[in-house]
């Protein structure tokens, strides 16, 4: 929630020594109280999932562990959105014909509930899933599986 740019030489120096301390698979996390996200400061390191780690996530919010709302921290200041859940899917028995695009898994339909939440979360989930796709590097016959 700063621009890195405006530090002098040595708070950047110091930045990229605490960057380069998180392991691999890690993105570092440093949100200054003051900034966008108010006053809540927050520093460590997010550990990067794979997509299935991710889905399976999700997938346990349906029915095994579902999500609560929680109250807002008075210091993150005021949130426009914060629904319930990180990405509602909708189960149902029947083909959802109108609405958003479907997925027939053993005889249910699921899909991701039409609101710009979680279709931003769904796109979100899309970009995040890009990311995990790396080079295939030393493979003898290289095989190609379309997304």
């Amino acid at each position: 929630n700063y621009d890195p740019m405006a530090m002098s030489d040595a708070e950047r120096y110091e930045l990229n020594e605490r960057i380069r301390q998180n392991p691999k698979g890690f993105v570092h996390v440093d949100i200054r109280a003051g900034g966008p996200g108010g006053d809540l400061a927050i520093k460590g390191g997010i550990k990067l999932r794979s997509m299935l780690q991710m889905l399976g996530f999700l997938a346990q919010g349906i029915r095994q562990v579902p999500e609560f709302d929680v109250s807002p921290d008075p210091r993150t200041g005021k949130v426009e959105q914060g629904p319930r859940s990180t990405m509602a899917i909708k189960v149902t028995a029947d083909d959802p014909r109108n609405g958003p695009p479907s997925i027939n898994y053993d005889g249910r339909h699921f899909a991701v509930n039409d609101t710009p939440w979680d279709r931003a979360t769904f796109q979100m989930l899309n970009v995040l899933f890009q990311t995990t796709v790396g080079q295939i590097e030393n493979v003898g016959v290289p095989i190609t599986i379309s997304k």
